[in-house]
């Protein structure tokens, strides 16, 4: 199976956001916050976007210090490892007031508030966007700190991949032809979540080249293992390709 990027509706948005907060001047609130479940696609499409545009990229660690996050953040910035937080902030602002980049922090999460508000102190002192990408509750989350809030121009939730989605996906990925209703069924029982499509695509990839064919309807996915707990196989109803 190919590997492919797919501009879903959630990359559209993504790009949007960024684009609206890489415009404004400095000074003004240039924050985004992106939530959705996992294996929505949030990662790919931040990593894509770094390399696409040169913003810098943090996944967040376990247990981080804050002299350890703004290491590393310097670390992606010029290579250096500044050893205390107050000359971390230095260099990091310095660097991105000399060479403007959007700092994207993936799993942001699994950072406590206080780890979060060295964010905003570089955000307001250097001007550079920071997008801040987690599970489905990080809006919750952040929206309840005023100070932060106040400076959050965007927010992201990103849904479920679509039937549409799909159906493109496997064209471009295992070059097949998926039916919609198909699609539909296959979004279903991987509850929207990216991950669990892909591994569906590429059994479907094998079914067809072991029937050589190119086309997936309802009565092929009777073939795909579950892919959790509680998820049974699809069953076309009377032979004739209808789900029940």
């Amino acid at each position: 199976m190919k590997s492919v990027f797919l501009e879903t509706g959630n990359v559209r948005a993504f790009r949007e956001a960024l684009a609206t907060v890489e415009d404004m001047e400095k000074g003004q609130p240039g924050l985004v916050v992106v939530g959705g479940r996992a294996g929505r696609g949030k990662t790919v499409c931040a990593r894509e976007y770094a390399v696409r545009t040169g913003a810098v990229y943090l996944r967040v660690m376990q247990d981080w210090t804050p002299r350890a996050m703004l290491a590393q953040l310097c670390r992606e910035i010029n290579g250096t490892e500044p050893r205390s937080v107050e000359r971390c902030k230095i260099v990091a602002c310095e660097e991105l007031e000399r060479m403007p980049r959007t700092i994207l922090v993936d799993e942001a999460d699994r950072l406590n508030v206080g780890l979060v508000e060295h964010f905003r102190d570089i955000h307001d002192l250097a001007g550079a966007p920071v997008v801040l990408i987690g599970e489905e509750f990080l809006i919750a989350t952040l929206s309840t700190r005023r100070r932060l809030w106040s400076r959050v121009t965007r927010s992201i939730e990103f849904g479920p991949v679509s039937a549409e989605d799909i159906i493109l996906f496997g064209l471009r990925a295992a070059e097949i032809k998926i039916d919609p209703q198909a699609a539909q069924r296959i979004a279903t029982r991987c509850s929207g979540d990216f991950r669990l499509v892909w591994l569906d695509m590429k059994d479907l990839e094998r079914i067809c080249r072991a029937n050589q064919t190119d086309r997936v309807d309802l009565k092929m996915l009777e073939q795909l293992p579950a892919r959790k707990p509680g998820v049974k196989p699809v069953k076309a109803k009377n032979g004739n390709g209808g789900g029940r």
